[in-house]
C-alpha cells in the first residue's frame, strides 16, 4: 500500500468516529432528562432513574469519549444544551405532561432537532403521547401509547401489571447486544400505535403474558405485535441532516427496583447509546448498579423539584398507585 494512501485511510479513522459528534471537544453527548414525580416512592422515579443512569453511563467500561448530563423539571433551564446532544432521553409523566407538548414553542424546538439527526427515547409513562401530538410522535419515535384518540370516546389505558416472560422478536439487532431472555415483575404499556407500514419499525422485546384486554385477566392474550412494549425506529432520512435519526419507545420502567437486573439494565442502556449512534459491544454495554448514597456523591444531593409555569396542574396523587 502506498504511503499516500495509508496516511489517507489514518486521517479517515480519526475523522469518522466524530462525524455523530455534537460537543465542541468531539465527544457524544448524551440527555437525560427527568420530569417531577407523580407517584409514591419506588414507582415513576424519574430523578433517581436518570440520576443513576448518569453514573453507570460515567463508570462503564464498554463507553469512551461520551459526556452525559442529567437535566431536571422536565426541560433544561438553558434549552441550547440540547442542540449538541447526540440523544435526548425522557423520563417522564406522558399525557398532557408530557415536556415537549407544553407549548408550541418547544414543539418547534425539538422538531429542530429531530430534522438534524438526533437521537430520541421515551421511557414508560413517556410513551404517552396526547392524540393531538400524535404526528410528532410517529416521527420522532415512530410509534406511542394511545389513550384518547378516535379509538377510545374516554382515556382507556393499555396498561397491565403482572409478572411474565421477556421475549426478543428480533435479537440481532444492536440493542438485543449481550442481553438473554428473563422474567420480570412490571407495569407494562402496551399496543403501541406505529408508522404506517411499520416502515423502519423493529419490535425489540415482548411481554408474553400480555392480555388482549388489561381489564379482563386471566383471558385472551394480546397479538405478538399488541405486546411489544420495547421498539427501535431507524427515521427517513432528513435532507438537512448528516445522519439518519433513531429513536426507541421503552413503555417499561414503573419499579425502580428493576434496575438492580443486569440485563433489564443492559436494554435501556444498550438503546440509550444506540440512538446516539455509539457501537454496541457484542455483549452491550457493561454497568453495574449503584446505591442512591454512591449516586448522590457523584452528582450532589437531588434538588427540590421546580414545577414549569407551563405545566399543566396535576391531580392529586392516585392512592391506588401510591400503595402498589
Amino acid at each position: 500500500m502506498k504511503l499516500r494512501t495509508l496516511i489517507a485511510l489514518l486521517a479517515l479513522c480519526l475523522v469518522v468516529p466524530l462525524v455523530h459528534a455534537r460537543t465542541a471537544d468531539g465527544r457524544t453527548k448524551i440527555v437525560l432528562i427527568a420530569g417531577t414525580k407523580s407517584h409514591g416512592p419506588g414507582f415513576h422515579e424519574y430523578l433517581k432513574s436518570a440520576r443513576l443512569l448518569k453514573v453507570m453511563l460515567d463508570r462503564s467500561p464498554s463507553l469512551y469519549n461520551v459526556v452525559t448530563e442529567v437535566y431536571y423539571d422536565g426541560w433544561p433551564v438553558d434549552q441550547t444544551t440540547l442542540e449538541t446532544a447526540d440523544t435526548i432521553v425522557f423520563f417522564s409523566d406522558g399525557m398532557q405532561w408530557s415536556p415537549w407538548s407544553w407549548s408550541p414553542e418547544r414543539i418547534a424546538f425539538m422538531q429542530r432537532q429531530i430534522d438534524r439527526g438526533c437521537g430520541f427515547m421515551t421511557f414508560h409513562f413517556a410513551t404517552y403521547i396526547p392524540y393531538k401530538f400524535a404526528q410528532q410522535a410517529l416521527n420522532w419515535n415512530g410509534g406511542y401509547v394511545d389513550y384518547d384518540g378516535p379509538k377510545h370516546p374516554t382515556p382507556y389505558f393499555t396498561q397491565k401489571t403482572l409478572t411474565t416472560d421477556l421475549v426478543f422478536p428480533n435479537p440481532s439487532h444492536p440493542v438485543m447486544n449481550g442481553v438473554h431472555p428473563f422474567r420480570i415483575h412490571e407495569e407494562f404499556y402496551y399496543k403501541p400505535t406505529f408508522v404506517d407500514g411499520m416502515v423502519g419499525i423493529t419490535p425489540l422485546v415482548r411481554a408474553v403474558d400480555l392480555p388482549a384486554d388489561p381489564k379482563i385477566f386471566p383471558g385472551p392474550l394480546a397479538t405478538p405485535l399488541e405486546q411489544t412494549v420495547v421498539w427501535a425506529y431507524d427515521r427517513p432520512e432528513h435532507p438537512g441532516s448528516k445522519v439518519q435519526g433513531r429513536a426507541i419507545g421503552a413503555t417499561f420502567g414503573h419499579y425502580h427496583t428493576n434496575w438492580q437486573m443486569d440485563d433489564y439494565r443492559k436494554i435501556i442502556v444498550n438503546a440509550i447509546c444506540w440512538t446516539a449512534h455509539l457501537p454496541i459491544p457484542a455483549k452491550g454495554i457493561q454497568t453495574a448498579w449503584v446505591d442512591d448514597p454512591i449516586v448522590d456523591q457523584a452528582l450532589g444531593p437531588t434538588p427540590a423539584p421546580n414545577l414549569s409555569p407551563l405545566e399543566p396542574t396535576r391531580p392529586p396523587p392516585d392512592p391506588a398507585y401510591i400503595k402498589k
